[in-house]
């Protein structure tokens, strides 16, 4: 007896048996998720999670270079790849404890390492180091280490405002600076453009004028290349329908003599094609009565040696089929007699049953004359086989046609 157990998606199941680990499919001896058919003594132990967890806790009072307490707020994320090896040897609590310890003991030295002043630079900062140290150390456990980022890092706040004062300062300074000089620049913009302007407004109005005394030069060519042009098609239309004619006339003559000449090809194509096929329908039906003829006396010939060969044939064989005829005649005698024992509706009673009236399901006289029959059968058949011997006797020079006897088809209930 077997049972269906759905794995859900973006697991991997552990399956045991009597408390022992049952290898699965997949390469950490796990089940991969869907249907899976289960006997009744698997049951799934574990589900583990098999997407990227992110694991993100601050870690508080961690001391800088100069030993100003700063927050660090990091991001973790990793990935259970062995989930045999992180159940049994370490478990979700165990790992909990020690990734904090060692989320915390990373941070404070890279803490200890960095002025106050230069602490937001660890925003972004490289920790392949510290990912690969990790790694090293939770490889054990099946699990993998993505990424170590740094979220978020929280200074005292006077010391956060001073720092801000004087981050603001450069800037306010630089900002007056770039506002000085994007006022210069405006006021240049501003005369530039007003004589580009002018400048744009005088070229516009000699290209106007420019442009309409092209226009009306170019107005009056257009009208002369037309004019010229209607003229031109008007004289290679007249010139078109005087040839168009002149072709129409000449292709009605060349068709009329085509015509003539088709006509007398046909008329003599004609007178020819008639002879010949009378001629051809004489000789075929020459034909056809000469071999129509041949046939009959071909037919007659064989007709007549046929009927003297049969007659010859039922002259010689007459002593020899005298016994096979008689075999014949008495297999009909029992051929009725086993069609009336099959029918149903009949009854073979003495007179004995008759008059003792006796039910109508004694049927042990019908089995016995059933029995009777058989043994007259099987009698018929050696007086048969007998005769047969005796004919080939009699008969050395022939060869004996002794016919199979045929098999016993009686019913008996």
């Amino acid at each position: 007896m077997c049972c269906y157990v759905s794995i859900p998606s973006g697991f991997s199941a552990i399956v045991s048996k009597f408390g022992a680990v049952v290898a699965g499919d997949m390469d950490d001896d796990t089940w991969s998720p869907g249907c899976h058919c289960f006997g009744p003594m698997l049951s799934v132990d574990k589900l583990v999670s098999k997407q990227i967890i992110i694991f993100d806790t601050p870690v508080r009072d961690c001391k800088t270079k100069d030993s100003i307490t700063v927050n660090i707020d990091v991001l973790i994320s990793f990935e259970i790849i062995r989930a045999p090896d992180f159940v049994y040897s370490i478990g979700p609590e165990k790992f909990d404890d020690l990734l904090r310890a060692s989320q915390d003991e990373c941070l404070r030295q890279m803490a200890n390492e960095t002025y106050v002043e230069n602490i937001y630079d660890l925003h972004g900062a490289n920790t392949e180091h510290i990912v690969k140290e990790l790694n090293a150390k939770f490889e054990k456990y099946g699990v993998l280490i993505h990424h170590f980022t740094v979220k978020n890092v929280r200074i005292p706040n006077d010391m956060a405002a001073d720092m801000e004062e004087k981050t603001l300062f450069d800037a306010k300074t630089t900002m007056k600076h770039m506002k000085q000089e994007s006022d210069r620049l405006k006021l240049n913009n501003e005369e530039g453009k007003q004589k580009l302007k002018e400048e744009c407004d005088n070229a516009r109005q000699a290209a106007d004028e420019s442009a309409k005394v092209h226009k009306s030069k170019a107005i009056k060519e257009t009208s002369e290349v037309v004019a010229q042009t209607q003229k031109d098609i008007s004289e290679l239309e007249a010139s078109w329908v005087i040839q168009k004619q002149q072709i129409l006339t000449e292709a009605e003559l060349e068709i009329s003599k085509l015509k003539s000449q088709i006509l007398s090809i046909e008329r003599e194509i004609k007178s020819k094609t008639s002879a010949d096929c009378g001629k051809l329908d004489a000789e075929a039906q020459a034909y056809q009565k000469q071999k129509q003829a041949d046939a009959k006396v071909a037919c007659a010939e064989k007709l007549a040696n046929g009927k003297k060969a049969l007659g010859e044939a039922e002259g010689e064989a007459a002593t020899a089929f005298v016994a096979r005829r008689k075999h014949e005649a008495d297999m009909s005698r029992l051929d009725i007699l086993e069609k009336l024992i099959s029918n149903k509706n009949i009854q073979i009673a003495t007179s004995q049953e008759n008059h003792l009236s006796l039910s109508e399901e004694n049927k042990v006289v019908t089995q016995v004359a059933q029995q009777g029959l058989e043994a007259l059968r099987a009698k018929l058949a050696e007086i048969t086989a007998t005769s047969l011997a005796k004919l080939e006797q009699t008969r050395p020079g022939q060869q004996a046609m002794t016919p199979a006897a045929p098999r016993s088809s009686v019913k008996t209930k």
